[in-house]
C-alpha cells in the first residue's frame, strides 16, 4: 500500500466516497440504474487496487448488493413476462 495509508482510512475512503455517489441498492429501482452504480463501482475498486494496491473489503459487499438487486428485478421482469399463463 503506497502513500501511508492504512486499510482502515482507506475503507473509510470508499465507503464516504460510495455513499455520497451512489444510490444504494435497495433504492434502485430500475436495471439502469444497478448497471451505472455496478460499472461505475467497477471504475472505483480498480482505482483503489492501481493507486492503493488494496480493495476495501466493503466494496466487493456493495458490488455483491448491487448484483443482488440487479438478478432480483430481472427475475420480477421475467416472472412479468414469461409467466402470464
Amino acid at each position: 500500500m503506497s502513500g501511508g495509508n492504512s486499510k482502515k482510512q482507506l475503507d473509510r475512503e470508499f465507503k464516504k466516497l460510495t455513499k455520497n455517489k451512489f444510490l444504494s441498492p435497495d433504492n434502485c429501482t430500475q436495471l439502469r440504474q444497478t448497471r451505472a452504480c455496478i460499472f461505475e463501482l467497477n471504475k472505483i475498486i480498480k482505482h483503489f487496487e492501481k493507486k492503493f494496491d488494496y480493495i476495501p473489503s466493503s466494496a466487493q459487499l456493495l458490488f455483491n448488493e448491487y448484483n443482488t438487486r440487479q438478478e432480483q428485478m430481472l427475475f420480477e421482469k421475467y416472472k412479468k413476462e414469461y409467466i402470464k399463463k
